[in-house]
This record gives C-alpha cells, structure tokens and sequence, in this order.
C-alpha cells in the first residue's frame, strides 16, 4: 500500500530541513525521509569528540532560526551543533520519519511523479528532493592497502580522541579542515604528528580584520 503526498525530501541534514520549513511557510504537505534515527546524525555520529565548524556561526544558521551560538563569530562544537539541530525539527515541528531508507526512486509515467520505495513502504509523490550531502562515505587512498598491518589506518569518519589511537607516532594525512583539527589536538595531547599536506592554496582565517567567509 502506497502513501500518497506531495513532497518527498530524502534526507534531513541542513538542505532538507531548509527545504521543509520553506514548504511548511506555504503548507505544502510532504515529509522528510531520514535514515538515521535521530537529527544531526553526521555531526552526533561522524566526527570526532572535540570537533568544530569551520564556519562562523552567523553563517551556520538553518531558515526561520536564530543565529547559533553565544558569538556570531564564534564556530560551534560537535554538541553544540546537535543540540541545534534538535531543537530545530521539534520547535518547527518538521514532518521528519527516522530510520526510513531510502532504497529506490523510479519516475512514474511522463508528468506522473514518483515512486519512492523504502524500509517502511511506498510513497507516491508529485515532487522527489534530493537532499543526501556531497561526503557521505569516508575515502580511503589505495595506497593504503599495502602498509604492514602493524600500521594502524584509521578515516577521520571513525577518529573521536587522541586516546583511541595506540602509542606512537601519528601520520595525518590532508590539511583540510579535519586533517588540520585533529593533527592540532593529536600535537597537543603530547604525540610526535606528522601532517601530509597537498599543494592546495589556504585562504587566511582573517583578512583586513574580518573573517575570510565575510
């Protein structure tokens, strides 16, 4: 048995959730399909303990919702930003259905809409939002396949704390906002770190006394 509505949005990180409140201003009926069982799952699951956004808050803010955070130039933790994803969908009251993923989209006949198949049954939909994120699985270099096994490789996706990795001496390798995050903490915690970097170009956090995102 199918359930017949307007909308679907398959996904409900920042884009879905912006996406639902401008539909819920207009009182389009559709709802959100989120496989993870709670809000903020990328940022409560896949980063590690001490993570921060390296955009100012004034810049993280969902639509219809405040600024997060104390600072506007300030950049949120890892709770932090949870805590406001939460009070966003309940404040809001988005229609989000946790747990329920999205397995298949198939366009109906021309002009028809969609069938969206999922773990929880069918949806019949005049629109489909795709709304999953650019990074989503954790990439690894090839290259890592042929390091002893004594080595211990571990993704940013599964780092939480400099406690988890054995003793010894750490090779980071990327300069991006995670690589530089974590290579700092692991120098910090007392570990000898080593820090791979490409020949990517890096923009100044501040420039002329304003935020380089400014």
């Amino acid at each position: 048995m199918s359930t017949h509505i307007e909308t679907v949005i398959v996904g409900g990180g920042q884009a879905g959730l912006a996406v639902s409140y401008y539909l819920s201003e207009q009182n389009r009926p559709h709802v959100i399909l989120e496989q993870a069982e709670k809000p903020g799952d990328a940022w409560r699951n896949h980063r590690w303990d001490s993570f921060t956004l390296n955009t100012p808050n004034w810049q993280s803010g969902l639509p219809g919702a405040e600024v997060p955070g104390s600072n506007p130039d300030g950049f949120l933790s890892r709770e932090e930003i949870v805590s406001y994803f939460e009070n966003y969908v309940n404040r809001l009251q988005l229609p989000v259905s946790y747990g329920a993923q999205v397995q298949a989209v198939r366009p109906k006949s021309p002009g028809r809409g969609y069938v969206v198949e999922t773990n929880a049954g069918r949806f019949d939909a005049a629109n489909v939002v795709i709304a999953t994120g650019l990074y989503q699985k954790p990439k690894t270099p090839a290259l890592g396949a042929i390091l002893p096994a004594e080595i211990k490789q571990i993704h940013s996706d599964e780092y939480k704390n400099p406690q988890s990795l054995p003793e010894g001496t750490v090779l980071v390798v990327g300069s991006g906002q995670s690589g530089a995050q974590i290579a700092e903490e692991l120098y910090q915690s007392g570990k000898k770190v080593y820090l791979s970097v490409s020949r990517t170009g890096r923009v100044p956090r501040r420039y002329r006394g304003k935020d380089a995102n400014w």
